[in-house]
């Protein structure tokens, strides 16, 4: 395949993740909002792996949860927690915690590790 002209600037990625055509900033996150609705994102926290996938509707469909997301689930709100509880709605970084609204109450996951959109089949 030729070369595109799209370079990752990232050298945090690894070759087994694309990346190139989503706007990570420096300390390796997602502004859900300005990637592409029906990107696979995986978010991956101390416990678990998550798959986030922002909808047109400006929903995100995310599951890997067993509790409270085990099946692919339509959130309205998702983004990060800092530790001071602070959200950031719509935003997913490394360092944080994935943060979503679940019957009627505000669900924080482990810290997340690392975030990475999945490779294109």
């Amino acid at each position: 395949m030729g070369d595109s002209g799209i370079h990752n600037s990232n050298p945090a990625s690894d070759s087994g993740v694309f990346r190139s055509h989503i706007p990570i900033d420096a300390e390796g996150g997602i502004e859900l909002r300005q990637v592409r609705p029906g990107t696979v994102i995986e978010v991956q926290t101390r416990n678990n792996t998550y798959t986030v996938i922002p909808q047109e509707s400006g929903e995100t469909l995310v599951w890997g949860h067993p509790e409270y997301c085990p099946e692919p689930t339509l959130i309205q709100g998702l983004g990060s927690a800092y530790v001071t509880g602070m959200i950031r709605e719509g935003y997913v970084g490394p360092g944080l915690r994935l943060s979503f609204p679940h019957m009627g109450r505000r669900v924080s996951t482990s810290t997340i590790l690392d975030v990475r959109v999945a490779k294109r089949q």
